[in-house]
């Protein structure tokens, strides 16, 4: 890894390190309560640059089992009125378990994994406005809406990872991989939802084609796929915000493309913004540089 690199990783592993709450966990901004999603990017990227003890068990395997609901589902104490959790980071956290296995200590990853794998976008009536297979269910922010394409990527990102540990449901993960297909837009690339609109083609975005490139590659090969391998390596520089950059570099390399001046903008958008003091956009970054 190229110095600078290193003096970029050391300081974000620093500013990670200075704003963990006391419960182990990690706010969005420094001083505020411990959530899910930064939580898991911290975890991730402290492990990614080799900081954390891979022995000790960290003070946030105690915050997930406090997190976690008998359904399996994990939900903040703050959000615990409105019962209804966000299926996207839970996916992610779960993830984040099968990779780490020391922060399983109070927490059942199994139902975790049954938890994501039972939350289901709803099934739609066929669309006369939009060109797109409404009968697959995929999945979505929060129960009881329609699927979109970041929570279904995360779900199958922790389906896939979990199946190395124990049995999951492969349907589900057929399903979430035809519906991906289903939305990709026509010039490769994914958009948030649709790909297209009441007779309007809908763009891609940067953000979401990468972590949709994570959650299809072993389908490497197929159409829609090398359509936005080629979509995300055009415009890999089109989106610089830390998110972007960050998830580009794990897509990337997750197809053996190289990603060193998209690291190299990465580091520069530290240098230059800090990334707005947020914890996790460190975190993702740490991942992706280490």
């Amino acid at each position: 890894m190229p110095s600078h690199d290193e003096g970029c990783v050391a300081e974000i592993r620093e500013a990670l390190t200075e704003r963990v709450n006391l419960d182990g966990g990690w706010g969005y901004y420094a001083g505020h309560a411990s959530r899910i999603e930064p939580t898991c990017w911290a975890l991730l990227g402290l492990r990614a640059s080799s900081l954390d003890d891979t022995t000790a068990v960290p003070p946030a395997a105690e915050l997930f089992r406090a997190w976690q609901r008998e359904d399996g589902l994990l939900v903040e104490p703050h959000l615990q009125h409105e019962n209804r959790p966000n299926v996207a980071f839970n996916a992610l956290a779960a993830w984040l378990l099968v990779q780490r296995p020391e922060l399983r200590a109070h927490v059942s990853l199994a139902k975790l994994v049954d938890g994501v794998t039972c939350a289901r976008g709803i099934r739609l009536p066929e669309s006369t406005v939009n060109r797109q297979d409404d009968a697959l269910q995929g999945w979505a922010w929060i129960d009881s809406t329609f699927s979109w394409v970041e929570p279904t990527c995360w779900a199958l990102l922790a389906l896939k990872a979990a199946a190395a540990i124990f049995p999951v449901v492969e349907t589900r993960i057929n399903e979430g991989e035809r519906l991906l297909i289903d939305r990709c837009c026509d010039s490769g690339g994914w958009n948030y939802g649709n790909s297209n609109m009441l007779g309007r083609t809908l763009r891609p975005y940067v953000p979401t084609t990468a972590v949709a490139l994570l959650a299809m590659k072993e389908r490497k090969g197929e159409a829609c796929v090398e359509r936005s391998l080629s979509f995300l390596k055009e415009n890999r520089f089109a989106e610089p915000s830390a998110m972007a950059l960050g998830l580009t570099i794990l897509a990337l390399r997750a197809f053996g493309e190289t990603v060193a001046d998209v690291k190299e903008m990465l580091v520069a958008q530290w240098r230059r913004t800090e990334f707005l003091d947020n914890a996790h956009l460190m975190g993702l970054a740490l991942y992706s540089l280490g």
